[in-house]
């Protein structure tokens, strides 16, 4: 049966060039060229070879100075780019720049409330002058606290929704100017897996890690066009110094126990894909969710 031309053409626009080209398209995107052209032409398109080649950038971490944070500057120092760490607490983020500065790596530390746009405004200048732009951001701030429903105070609503979610709007904000000066960026919002789980006493934030899963799709359609990918992080209850002295054992081991790989989460585990959202070898992959849990949420 043959189809009628129109809804041929119907069909056939979602894989129809736009009349503009965005910035992030080659000047000339047609047919009469080979793929091997095309591919040369593309922006990203990357080998698998630059996995983990992130040489030169500088990538800017939120919630700088806690245990999960250490460990993705560490990874993404090591992959050889500059490190901008931002906390609200200025010991704890001094102390991780200086590890890294001991360790031969670039870094700052610098102290801002995510929740504060002109501090992130200082912040981002300071960043920019030391290094010279921004390739990289990991929106890793956060702060949970446990009430029943009816008992969340609204300061408190609002101080969750401030460090979860407006923070990693905001910093982005600031941040992308600079990733389109560049070229293009690298944008990972963290977000959980209790955006899945519902926790009753949790209500508070995991809105704001349902609003991250959503900001990220969004964000993603947006800066597409600049070659800025955005991707979030979600990761399940990780064994880290604070969350152990705030639960006991049995807390984790039944964690352990719902997932595919029985065994606790720790924060080396989430450095490989961090990395990777952060690496030419996630150049053509935006707007998606990725759970490294051990299997705990399956989609």
């Amino acid at each position: 049966m043959r189809i009628p031309r129109i809804l041929w053409e119907r069909s056939c626009t979602c894989v129809r060039p736009p009349a503009t080209l965005s910035p992030a398209r080659p000047s000339s995107w047609t047919a009469d060229i080979s793929l091997t052209e095309h591919k040369k032409r593309a922006p990203n398109a990357s080998s698998v070879l630059s996995a983990g080649d992130i040489d030169g950038k500088v990538a800017v971490i939120t919630g700088g100075g806690g245990d999960i944070a250490r460990h993705y500057a560490r990874a993404l120092a090591e992959a050889g780019a500059a490190i901008g760490l931002i906390d609200i607490k200025p010991d704890k983020v001094a102390d991780a720049a200086d590890a890294l500065t001991k360790a031969g790596h670039k870094a700052l530390g610098l102290t801002a409330d995510v929740g504060d746009k002109r501090q992130l405004q200082e912040a981002v200048e300071q960043i920019i002058d030391g290094f010279g732009g921004i390739d990289i951001l990991v929106n890793n701030a956060g702060y949970a606290t446990t009430f029943d429903f009816v008992d969340i105070p609204e300061e408190e609503f609002d101080k969750v929704l401030d460090a979860n979610l407006k923070g990693a709007f905001l910093l982005s904000q600031l941040a992308v100017p600079s990733m389109k000066q560049r070229g293009g960026g690298k944008i990972v919002n963290l977000t959980s897996t209790v955006s899945r789980s519902g926790p009753g006493d949790l209500v508070h934030y995991v809105a704001t890690k349902s609003g991250i899963i959503g900001m990220t799709r969004a964000m993603a359609r947006a800066l597409g066009p600049f070659n800025i990918t955005v991707n979030a992080l979600a990761p399940g209850m990780v064994a880290t110094e604070p969350i152990i002295a705030l639960y006991p054992g049995e807390v984790l081991d039944r964690s352990a126990a719902g997932r595919a790989i029985q065994r606790w989460e720790y924060a080396e585990d989430l450095v490989g894909t961090l990395t990777f959202l952060c690496s030419p070898a996630s150049d053509f992959i935006t707007g998606q969710t990725i759970f490294v849990d051990g299997g705990h949420v399956f989609d």
